[in-house]
């Protein structure tokens, strides 16, 4: 869907996801991704695709 000019294009951010849930399989392994930014905080959040549970550790890709 494209942005109108009423309507800003979301800001996306390199991130690099990482999950702290001590019982998931993809514990401490880090997954790159492109994440928006939402309205209130955190500003860029994301959800373990191996547990479900949210992500703690994203930090931005120092290119």
């Amino acid at each position: 869907m494209e942005a109108t000019e009423e309507e800003a294009m979301p800001h996306s951010q390199r991130m690099i996801a990482i999950c702290r849930t001590a019982a998931c399989a993809a514990n401490g392994i880090p997954y790159p991704g492109t994440y928006y930014a939402a309205p209130e905080p955190p500003i860029y959040r994301g959800v373990c695709m191996g547990c479900g549970q949210p992500i703690t550790d994203l930090v931005p890709v120092r290119e």
